[in-house]
């Protein structure tokens, strides 16, 4: 759902922030009489920058076979007109019809690269290599336990695998598995490159996108050593919790392990055991009573988590579906929320709570996961774009809590249950890394970090770091300093990429929605009203598209907008947030990745 705000900048100071903040223009080419020159695909800077000189990584380019194509540009080292800079071409992007051309001008705009430097593929193709007897025989063997691992049906990259014991008192031992990517990705000292460090900690994070992935290790890590694939020995950090039936924790165990995963599942098919599924309970007896208890322990750490105060948004992502042969999207649908994903998340997040609660008990140089109160001005906000949906509520500026949240959101029914579960979450503080342990508001914890997704997020490489550091005896206060001086920088790294990572899956999500619907430009649709401007109605559609109906295209009448209560009123009827409304896709702007709809009247 589309964030509806008007922010006030000039082109001309657009343009001096774009270049202060060393941004590059990603854009396409032309080449014309008098020269060439870059039309930009930000549609905020100006209509095109001359060109000063044209190379792809290096190489000279004949322009006259590229007029047309998508490219990255730099500007001129010495700008001399600041109001209308030169640029030079770096890299072609390819033609700009060309599938995949557009996914990749968004990838560069954000200075983000699918391949890996020289000097990094070295290192990684050096270190892949199986552990030695030596490494395998001081670590918990685990490779005879049941354990196993729930991920997407794609996925390549697997973190985490899990296994769990019911005691005969009803309490619980839960086992989460973390690949140990520490134990191959090490700092720069005298003994190692240090340049697979160095990337993980320039880029961060890996980007999923629909068509790709743009790794933060490189695949002979990512997907092979490290990842815990099944019926190979992979090294690992495993964190054992004991769970009582009341949904607390007795004690935990943290070990270097070894271990062999003999199952791997996805969602769908654990759902499907989890539902009943005759055929699938049956070619997996042995684990179906394991999975029954992840099912109900699951459950029991939900109503934990609830009591506390977590906030659980009803927000769906979309799950954008391509074609195999073209490439092309064939389909949109607001991806799929299971219990089996739930068991994985519960699991996942207990374990970083365990993780963050023993870094802070030991005193440890530490990067934590926050999420700080709300802001009570964007509450007050929050609490006035309520009104139209007529919500009940107790949620306060002064004091908001988190369950006040969950009563709230809780408490709606039907279609507008997203839009006001959106509209919540933007009134909340952006989720961040920090080197203080101050909570995190959302999932009502006071102690959290990242520890689950070494192979994807740099921030939970280095909490393994420091988890190992300590549970070996290698934090003498040389080593303490060291680390005191590093958290704070691995923290704000983390927190950047991790932003520039959402806006990049965002913008692709909506150019994808925004082709998708390129191709039902004329079918009807039903919706639900999402926002309401002076200037048309925002609809928002059960497969995640949200598009606009301007005024000329609502039922014909004479339109008053009532700003205070967000209702757009004619003399024949009204509009107001959360009405059921159908729709027809009249048009697509691909350059702003905009849906534009008609009402539909017979």
């Amino acid at each position: 759902m589309a964030l509806r705000q008007r922010v006030r900048v000039t082109p001309e100071e657009y343009l001096e922030n774009f270049i202060r903040d060393g941004r590059i223009v990603v854009g396409t080419f032309i080449k014309g009489k008098d020269g060439c020159f870059v039309i930009p695909d930000d549609e905020r800077l100006p209509q095109h920058f001359d060109v000063k000189n044209v190379t792809d990584r290096g190489q000279t380019v004949m322009t006259a076979t590229i007029s047309g194509h998508k490219v990255v540009a730099v500007f001129e080292e010495k700008i001399k007109n600041p109001k209308s800079p030169k640029v030079n071409v770096i890299e072609l992007l390819g033609n700009a019809d060309k599938v995949g051309t557009d996914v990749l001008s968004i990838i560069r705009a954000h200075k983000l690269y699918e391949e890996f430097p020289g000097e990094v593929i070295t290192e990684a193709k050096r270190v892949a290599k199986p552990a030695s007897t030596d490494e395998i025989a001081r670590r918990t063997d685990l490779r005879k336990s049941t354990l196993i691992t729930i991920d997407p049906y794609d996925a390549a990259d697997l973190d985490d695998a899990v296994s769990l014991q019911k005691q005969d008192d009803g309490s619980f031992k839960l086992g989460v598995h973390i690949a140990d990517v520490s134990h191959y990705v090490r700092p720069k000292n005298n003994h190692t490159d240090g340049f697979l460090d160095e990337e993980a900690f320039k880029r961060g994070t890996s980007v999923y996108l629909p068509n790709a992935v743009l790794p933060m290790l490189p695949v002979e890590l990512s997907n092979n050593i490290c990842s815990l694939n099944p019926n190979v020995d992979r090294l690992a950090l495993s964190v054992f919790i004991r769970i009582d039936r009341a949904g607390d924790i007795i004690d935990h165990n943290i070990v270097e392990s070894v271990i062999n995963i003999k199952n791997r599942f996805n969602y769908e098919e654990v759902q499907k055991i989890l539902d009943g599924d005759a055929e699938l309970r049956k070619q997996h007896k042995k684990l179906v009573p394991m999975l029954n208890d992840m099912a109900e322990l699951t459950h029991l750490l939900e109503k934990v988590r609830a009591k506390r105060g977590e906030v659980v948004f009803d927000v769906p992502e979309p799950k954008i579906i391509l074609d195999t042969e073209t490439g092309k999207i064939s389909d949109v649908i607001a991806y799929p929320r299971y219990l089996s994903h739930r068991m994985i998340e519960s699991f996942m997040v207990i374990c970083n709570e365990v993780i963050a609660r023993f870094a802070k008990e030991h005193s440890l140089p530490f990067v934590y996961r926050i999420h700080e109160k709300p802001d009570p001005m964007k509450v007050a906000k929050f609490i006035e774009t309520l009104k139209p949906f007529k919500v009940e509520h107790k949620i306060t500026p002064e004091y908001p809590s988190g369950h006040a949240y969950q009563k709230m959101i809780a408490s709606i029914e039907g279609q507008i249950r997203p839009i006001v579960s959106q509209m919540a979450l933007r009134s909340m503080q952006k989720a961040k890394y920090h080197v203080d342990c101050i909570g995190h508001f959302g999932l009502g914890a006071k102690f959290y970090c990242h520890f689950t997704s070494p192979i994807r997020r740099y921030p939970d490489l280095v909490v393994h770091r420091i988890i190992k550091m300590y549970l070996n005896r290698q934090l003498p206060s040389h080593a303490l300093d060291e680390l005191r001086e590093f958290v704070p920088k691995a923290a704000d790294q983390s927190s950047k990429t991790e932003i520039t990572a959402t806006e990049v899956e965002r913008e692709v999500n909506n150019l994808k929605r925004a082709e998708y619907m390129s191709d039902h430009i004329g079918e009807k649709f039903s919706g639900t009203i999402s926002g309401i401007m002076d200037f048309g109605v925002f609809v928002y559609l059960p497969n995640t598209v949200e598009g606009l109906i301007k005024i000329d295209n609502m039922p014909q009448d004479s339109y008053r907008y009532n700003e205070s209560q967000s209702v757009l009123v004619g003399r024949k009827r009204s509009f107001k947030m959360g009405d059921q409304i159908d729709v027809v896709c009249v048009g697509v702007n691909m350059a702003r990745r905009q849906v534009e709809f008609a009402a539909w009247t017979r």
